[in-house]
C-alpha cells in the first residue's frame, strides 16, 4: 500500500506499534522530539511497559539537534536505543574515516509481519499543518508478510553489526554471516508480484539500489518516471536515461523547485539541458517541498531513501522496497500523475535563455555537489 505524505503515513504508522504484540523495531535517519516524534515515543514506551521488544536506531547527524532526553522513558519501560555512528572521538569503536557514512533508512518493523519503508523521517517537517509541520510531499509503503519480514532481517543486520542485543532467532555467528542473511532476505526484480527489499550493507552491497534502477531503465518499453529529492546522477544513470527517451520511452524525472538543500537543487539544475536534449521531460514540484524517492518503470514501482546521488551510491546505509504487484503499480501511477499536476515542466526553449548568473551558479554547485 502507497501512504502518501505525514497525513496518511503516520496514523497507520500508530495504528500498528499501537498493536503490536511481540515487537517493534525502528530505523530511521531523522528522530525528532516535536509533536509526531512525542506521538511516536509514547506509543512506544507503551508497548515496552507492556512487554513488547521495541528496538530503536537513529542516526547520530540525521537527528542532530534533537532532544538527547527524548528517549529516557521508553528505557526507562525497557526499550533498547541506539545511535548510529555517533561523532564521538573519546569513544573505542570511533572511526574518523566513518564519519560520512550515515544511516539513511526509515523503516519500522511491527512483530515481524507489519512494515513500513519510505523517504519519510519521524519529524516535524513531515507532520501536518496543524501538528506545526511543514507537510513535506513524501511517500511511505506499507508491506505485509515476507516484505516486512526482509525489512526486519536489514535492521538487524545494521542492529547487530553496530553491538546490538540480537534476538535469538537472528544469526549472531559473525558479521559476514549477518550480511549473508540480509542478502538472502534482499530480491532485486520482484517480477511476480512479490516485495523485495533493496538494502545498502556497510559492508558489501552498496551498488545494489543503483543496479537494479540502472537494469529497468535500461530495459524500460513504456515509461520512466522517477521523483527524488537529491538529484545528482552519476553518468552512468543519466545515459540510461538518455537512451531510454531516444528509442520512444516516456521519461519524466520530477525535482522539487524549492528543496531543504537548495544548493542541490542548483546542482540539479546543471543537468538539465543535457536531458532535455535527450528528449527527457523535466519537471520541478512547485506547492511544497518534495522529499520523496520513488520511481515507475513499465509495470514496475520502487521507494524509500534512495536518492540518485553521490550520497546514496557511496556512502549512505539506504534501503527501498520494489515490487510489479499491479494495485501497488496502479497506486503509484495515480500518485504521479497527480504531482504532475502540481509541477511546472520545464521548457528547452525558455531554459537556454535563462541568466548567465544562474547557468554558472549551476555549473559550480554540480561540480562541487558531484565531488564532494
Amino acid at each position: 500500500m502507497l501512504l502518501r505524505d505525514g497525513v496518511e503515513a503516520y496514523p497507520a504508522m500508530l495504528d500498528a506499534i499501537r498493536g503490536a504484540q511481540r515487537e517493534v523495531v525502528v530505523e530511521m535517519y531523522w528522530f525528532d522530539h516535536t509533536t509526531i516524534g512525542r506521538r511516536v515515543i509514547d506509543a512506544l514506551t507503551e508497548r515496552a511497559r507492556a512487554g513488547v521488544a521495541v528496538r530503536v536506531s537513529w542516526d547520530a547527524i540525521g537527528s542532530l539537534g534533537s532532544d538527547e532526553s527524548r528517549f529516557d522513558g521508553l528505557i526507562a519501560a525497557g526499550g533498547r536505543v541506539h545511535e548510529y555512528n555517533p561523532i564521538a572521538p573519546w569513544r573505542r569503536r570511533f572511526r574518523l574515516g566513518w564519519v560520512s557514512q550515515r544511516d539513511h533508512r526509515k523503516i519500522i518493523v511491527v512483530d515481524g509481519r507489519v512494515g513500513f519503508i519510505g523517504g519519510l523521517n519521524i519529524g516535524a517537517p513531515w507532520a501536518t499543518h496543524d501538528d506545526g509541520g511543514e507537510h513535506w510531499r513524501d511517500d511511505v509503503a506499507r508491506v505485509e508478510g515476507d516484505g516486512a519480514a526482509k525489512l526486519r532481517a536489514l535492521f538487524y543486520e545494521t542492529w547487530c553489526g553496530q553491538g546490538g542485543d540480537c534476538p535469538d532467532d537472528v544469526v549472531q555467528t559473525s558479521r559476514w554471516a549477518r550480511v549473508a542473511v540480509a542478502r538472502q532476505a534482499t530480491g532485486a526484480m520482484a517480477d511476480n508480484g512479490a516485495v523485495a527489499v533493496l538494502g545498502h550493507d556497510a559492508w558489501g552491497a552498496r551498488r545494489s539500489i543503483r543496479r537494479v534502477y540502472l537494469q529497468r531503465i535500461r530495459a524500460a518499453e513504456r515509461r520512466v518516471y522517477i521523483a527524488n529529492s537529491y538529484f545528482i546522477p552519476d553518468g552512468a544513470v543519466c545515459r540510461a536515461l538518455e537512451r531510454a527517451a531516444r528509442r520512444g520511452v516516456e521519461v519524466r524525472v520530477m525535482l522539487p523547485k524549492k528543496s531543504d538543500v537548495q544548493a542541490v537543487t542548483w546542482a540539479a539544475r546543471h543537468l538539465y539541458t543535457r536531458l532535455m536534449r535527450a528528449g527527457v521531460h523535466v519537471h520541478e514540484y512547485v506547492p511544497r517541498t518534495l522529499h520523496a524517492k520513488t520511481a515507475l518503470v513499465d509495470d514496475w514501482a520502487t521507494t524509500g531513501s534512495y536518492n540518485l546521488d553521490f550520497l546514496s551510491w557511496r556512502m549512505n546505509l539506504e534501503a527501498n522496497m520494489a515490487t510489479a504487484e499491479p494495485g501497488f503499480v496502479r497506486a503509484v501511477a495515480h500518485s504521479f500523475a497527480l504531482d504532475f499536476k502540481d509541477s511546472e515542466e520545464i521548457r528547452a526553449d525558455t531554459w537556454r535563455r535563462r541568466p548567465w548568473g544562474e547557468k554558472l551558479r549551476a555549473w559550480a554547485w554540480y561540480l562541487f555537489r558531484k565531488f564532494l
